[in-house]
């Protein structure tokens, strides 16, 4: 059984430490923490995917590469995972990480692992100085550099210049590095769109994730850049655990994945709309606004998110649509996508509004009439508890419950 970051109070403590961009982490990865784990016998990885690089653009939001690193951890024994660097504000920089960690476990010894391209690069890093005086360098050839003499007294000779230099302690994690790399899968799938990542070097959580929310597609990755425009981080998050949960339910009730997918991507890209600009789609279209929805201009995001689904993100299947339109009312007898967007939008991961969620995530799964049923129930009794607060309760949303709620007399 491993120890607990609050053991690390004495200086046989040892962290080793794994950033990047992680985009997708990788077995390659973890092979190399798990050999530099065992070789320097390391009482803990932390595995810490990078925020905003300096180094690099064209990056997959951060949330989504953290829940990667997340599943790729969840089973391995050791292992932490770290938001330090995604949490940060403006670019991501090695030297402040390792402060942070220094002052969390100043008895700690800590250990940067790296590549072979880092090592010649180190000096030009900010602080440089600062790292190699904190922490013990572990660096990980590349694949096929293992094999090469030449290559490996390259790698010795700047090792010890910057330990001459910098009184650095540098050391080399004896492994031989799978020939894999982020850039290969990211770029196999933009080949192969519709291909299956389980059959390259992925954990298998990992291959599942990437396959929900179908990451790496051109078409899936012009939709995260204008969403990134309409919405605001927290709602973004939100928006991905949408998705993730409506393809999980897309499968086990015999759903179109892809259209569950993409109503899930859209349903709140009209959020942060303003007013005019929602009821002027609204006009646009002939969609009526109704006395409720006109003093609580909130209301009216399902239904432009519908028209705006539409008109700037090119959407003309009238089921995403319609899944969309009515995404937080509900209406009697919804089809099948309707009632999984309806659904996930209320239960996805990231939400924390009733102690009833865990419940209603297991049993979605056995009945997803009742939970259809049971959310217009609480939506319902919350909403003539703020009815004080001019809080109103949409009529489709009664009507909704009205059919639904034989499935509770049915279950309970």
């Amino acid at each position: 059984m491993s120890r607990n970051f609050n053991d690390a109070n004495d200086k046989e403590y040892k962290i080793g430490i794994l950033g990047g961009t992680f985009d997708p982490i990788h077995n390659g990865h973890l092979m190399i923490a798990e050999s530099a784990k065992k070789e320097y016998n390391l009482s803990k990885i932390i595995l810490i995917p990078t925020g905003v690089s300096y180094m690099k653009t064209n990056v997959t939001d951060s949330f989504l590469r953290y829940e990667m690193v997340k599943l790729a951890a969840a089973d391995l024994d050791g292992y932490e995972v770290s938001d330090i660097e995604i949490q940060r504000e403006g670019n991501t920089y090695t030297c402040d990480t390792i402060a942070y960690f220094k002052e969390t476990f100043p008895n700690a010894q800590l250990h940067f692992i790296i590549g072979t391209d880092s090592l010649f690069s180190l000096e030009k890093w900010r602080n440089v100085g600062y790292i190699l005086s904190n922490c013990t360098i572990l660096c990980a050839t590349r694949p096929g550099e293992h094999e090469t003499d030449i290559i490996k007294s390259r790698e010795t000779e700047k090792a010890n210049e910057l330990s001459r230099k910098f009184n650095a302690k540098i050391k080399f994690i004896h492994c031989t590095p799978m020939d894999i790399s982020s850039t290969d899968i990211r770029t196999f799938r933009k080949k192969n769109p519709d291909s299956d990542v389980h059959d390259l070097e992925l954990p298998a959580a990992v291959a599942d994730y990437i396959n929900r929310q179908d990451l790496y597609d051109a078409k899936t990755e012009k939709i995260h850049t204008l969403l990134k425009e309409d919405l605001k981080p927290k709602r973004l998050k939100h928006t991905f655990g949408v998705v993730d949960t409506a393809v999980i339910l897309a499968k086990k009730w015999g759903c179109n994945l892809e259209n569950a997918r993409l109503a899930a991507l859209l349903h709140d890209c009209a959020k942060y709309l303003d007013t005019d600009v929602k009821c002027s789609l609204c006009a646009k279209y002939n969609v009526a606004i109704s006395d409720i929805e006109k003093n609580n201009p909130e209301l009216l995001h399902a239904k432009a998110g519908a028209l705006l689904a539409y008109e700037k993100y090119g959407i003309q299947n009238n089921e995403i649509l319609s899944a969309i339109f009515y995404h937080t009312t509900g209406k009697p007898d919804m089809s099948l996508l309707e009632q999984i967007i309806f659904v996930s939008d209320y239960i996805e991961p990231g939400r924390t509004h009733s102690d009833k969620l865990p419940q209603y995530r297991q049993l979605v799964l056995e009945d997803l009439n009742y939970i259809t049923a049971a959310i217009l129930r609480d939506t319902v009794k919350y909403l003539k508890k703020q009815a004080d607060k001019d809080i109103l309760i949409d009529p489709q949303t009664n009507k909704t419950y009205e059919y639904y709620k034989k499935f509770l007399n049915k279950k309970e």
